[in-house]
């Protein structure tokens, strides 16, 4: 279907195209509403939630496969995508796991956002679809920033201003400050590099950005707030000689003043001078090297890690631990070593396109706020965060091509 210039609402947000002759597929489309979904969902612990989005994902996928088109997915990284959900299926297969529902769970998880990431190099081939897409996602960003902030200021304990939550510190759908700020890292550079491009229009998307880096140093989030700073350096300075820079700069230092304005700057403070910021997790992370001590090869299986973890738990917390606030310690007392390896191996790849690209910063940071807490746990940060390495894979691929040619 042809958007041309007419704007199409999705879940709240416009998909809006500047180019007549961009065709936005059907499919890509669908792919957006699903990572929506999951984004405005992610508060329910249902897991019905989950298997929507798995459903979605797989039935796009195999009508993707039906067409016999070869999504062209170099070796990197398509073989860390492939390995990553199979571990686990190798794990129920040679039974190394400790609880097979757990692992097939786990690694359905796995290999829904390995499709994702498939489906989005097939769908966004054509530079002028990605752009469009990536105007989608900094609206929704916008969108979202705004509205976390202020349901944080007027509805305490709910969930969009109409569900239930166990505790009153919850921003918008998220139920966690790191959560919210972790969709923002993938979301921030994304309006930014959009500003930077654009002659007429970028003003707007730099407010996107301004706003965002904002709401997310409002959250409180400690890494979160040093990790989204960091990443709106990394846009500036990579496209420091681009002429729409100083208007950026000074679209950021806007943010600094909206961020003043906004409550959460004590809390910040407060957290930043905090004299052990790594309580707590201090304690789960050396239980769960204690459990990759104990099998350094195998895991425990692919879903395990909240299972588990009582028996290597160091401590009494005074309450249920899920995950490790560590992603990669827990992929490797789920799945080994050799499995975090693997994810590492994804990082390390994806250096180079979301430099080169500016709006992938977002995917570094991500990996990066992994080491302190577990953005990938949940499908409405990671269901985009594969998206946009799925894009990173086509840029990745033409820029070889080039190279070579």
């Amino acid at each position: 279907m042809s958007l041309g210039l007419s704007a199409r609402p999705i879940n709240g947000i416009v998909l809006k195209t500047t180019n007549p002759g961009v065709r936005i597929s059907p499919t890509i489309q669908v792919l957006f509403l699903a990572a929506t979904a999951a984004t405005l969902a992610i508060g329910f612990r249902d897991p019905r939630v989950e298997y929507a989005y798995e459903c979605v994902v797989f039935m796009l996928g195999a009508f993707l496969c039906l067409k016999g088109h070869s999504t062209g997915m170099g070796f990197l990284p398509g073989l860390p995508l492939a390995a990553i959900p199979a571990c686990g299926f190798l794990q129920l297969a040679f039974g190394t796991t400790v609880y097979g529902y757990a692992t097939l769970q786990g690694s359905l998880r796995c290999a829904a956002l390995a499709a994702t990431a498939w489906i989005g190099c097939y769908t966004l081939q054509s530079q002028g679809v990605r752009t469009e897409f990536l105007r989608a996602f900094a609206w929704f960003g916008a969108l979202i920033a705004v509205i976390s902030v202020l349901a944080y200021c007027t509805s305490p304990g709910k969930i969009l201003w109409m569900f239930d939550a166990p505790y009153p510190d919850i921003w918008g759908p998220f139920l966690s400050r790191n959560n919210f700020v972790q969709f923002l890292e993938l979301a921030m550079p994304v309006a930014l590099w959009i500003g930077l491009q654009e002659q007429t229009g970028g003003t707007l998307y730099i407010l996107f950005g301004a706003m965002m880096l904002a709401s997310g140093l409002a959250s409180a989030s400690r890494a979160g707030s040093i990790i989204l700073v960091a990443e709106a350096m990394a846009v500036l300075w990579i496209r420091r000689k681009s002429p729409l820079m100083r208007r950026t700069a000074a679209g950021l230092v806007l943010a600094t003043i909206l961020f003043a304005a906004i409550p959460g700057v004590g809390n910040l403070a407060g957290r930043l001078t905090a004299p052990d910021p790594y309580q707590g997790r201090r304690e789960i992370a050396q239980s769960t090297l204690a459990m990759i001590a104990s099998r350094p090869w195998t895991g425990f299986g692919l879903g395990t890690f909240s299972t588990v973890y009582p028996a290597y738990a160091v401590s009494d917390l005074g309450q249920s631990v899920e995950h490790a606030h560590n992603d990669w310690l827990e992929w490797a007392g789920e799945g080994g070593i050799s499995y975090a390896a693997i994810w590492l191996c994804l990082a390390i790849w994806s250096v180079r396109p979301a430099v080169r690209s500016v709006w992938g910063i977002g995917v570094l940071g991500c990996f990066l706020h992994a080491t302190v807490d577990y953005p990938f746990a949940r499908f409405g940060i990671a269901g985009w965060l594969f998206l946009l390495l799925g894009m990173l894979a086509v840029t990745d691929l033409r820029e070889v091509r080039r190279r070579t040619h």
